[in-house]
């Protein structure tokens, strides 16, 4: 009889916004499973939900994982900008189809002028404040790269040159996970080290090298997406042209990565790669758990809704979109690659 092999699972996540919620409804429901995880990394949103991920398993496993993550996300919905459609109850019950679509007009209307208005924000906005403080509320930062910690590894894009840099274990600071999730349209560029740094998912969305090098050696690395690769909307209007642009932007170097990816494991089974370290990287099973299909469905301002009610949504849809996948593929986790990338033809 063959040995069960308990999956070690490298865990990529992707950001997103608002739609980090659904990363943790995902996070949460993997936190069932009878698997190890070995190494995080993050992007943005999934550097926030990595931070409490591996801050509460390195304080209390599974169980101190899940208080964290709900912890934060209600600190985040308690600090939005909605709060007072939250107050009056207003947007819950019978109300909710008469006022959804006003706070996602207002939703949209916000992001098409701060464009023009970001610079004249005030400071405690163009600096993140109100993220700044739930983080620092809500995740113990001290607890990342402490003995036993989980590895974990944030990306955030160099300024000037375009290039991600990786944050790894106390390198991850606040200031990083701020840095990872700048959007320069909405927030001055965070500096450290006297470097300027915009957020992660313009170069590293979430980064992956650091997991398939990790000295913990996964069996699995699992991507968990919060922006499908492709869309059937392309722009009717500003705004919904403006969050387009921004998710092929925040795609396309994923995808880049997951295509050399692939094209390396068929080359270690074709017999062409003799370098044993990038024989033990495609030896790692490959996974991808896909943004489900209800996210392109709640339009270009969804990602910037934090009402509670919104983000118990995403939450819930994130566990039933998991659970569906690990029905299907929890027996190939820790033996076999689920990922499928339809690669462009060649040019002739």
């Amino acid at each position: 009889m063959s040995r069960k092999v308990r999956p070690r699972i490298a865990l990529a996540l992707q950001g997103g916004g608002a739609y980090g919620a659904y990363g943790w409804g995902v996070i949460d429901r993997l936190l069932d499973e009878d698997l190890e995880i070995v190494a995080v990394s993050g992007a943005s949103a999934g550097a926030v939900n990595g931070a409490a991920l591996v801050a509460g398993l390195a304080a209390d496993g599974p169980e101190g994982a899940r208080r964290g993550l709900e912890a934060l996300w209600r600190d985040v919905s308690r600090s939005s900008p909605l709060g007072a459609f939250q107050s009056f109850n207003v947007t819950g019950g019978a109300f909710a189809p008469l006022f959804d679509p006003l706070v996602d007009r207002m939703l949209e209307h916000a992001k098409l002028m701060t464009n023009l208005t970001a610079p004249w924000m005030p400071r405690s906005v163009r600096s993140m404040k109100a993220l700044r403080d739930v983080v620092s509320r809500q995740v113990d930062l001290s607890r990342l790269g402490s003995e036993g910690a989980v590895p974990f590894y944030v990306s955030a894009t160099d300024v000037r040159t375009g290039r991600a840099r990786i944050f790894s274990d106390t390198e991850v600071t606040l200031d990083a996970i701020m840095a990872s999730a700048c959007l320069p349209e909405l927030f001055d560029a965070v500096v450290i080290d006297d470097m300027p740094y915009w957020d992660g998912g313009y170069s590293a969305n979430p980064p992956l090298d650091p997991l398939l090098r990790t000295h913990r050696r996964p069996t699995d690395m699992l991507l968990v997406q919060l922006t499908p690769f492709q869309s059937d909307s392309f722009g009717q209007t500003a705004v919904e042209t403006m969050a387009r642009i921004n998710d092929i932007s925040f795609s396309a170097c994923l995808l880049r990565d997951l295509e050399a990816l692939v094209r390396l494991q068929r080359s270690v089974r074709d017999g062409g790669v003799v370098d044993a370290e990038l024989i033990d990287i495609a030896s790692i099973n490959l996974h991808l758990l896909s943004a489900a299909p209800e996210l392109g469905d709640r339009g270009p301002a969804a990602k910037s809704d934090t009402r509670w009610r919104s983000i118990e949504e995403l939450h819930d849809l994130g566990v039933r979109t998991a659970n569906a996948w690990l029905e299907e593929h929890r027996s190939e986790l820790g033996h076999e690659t689920t990922l499928m990338i339809e690669e462009e033809p060649a040019a002739a």
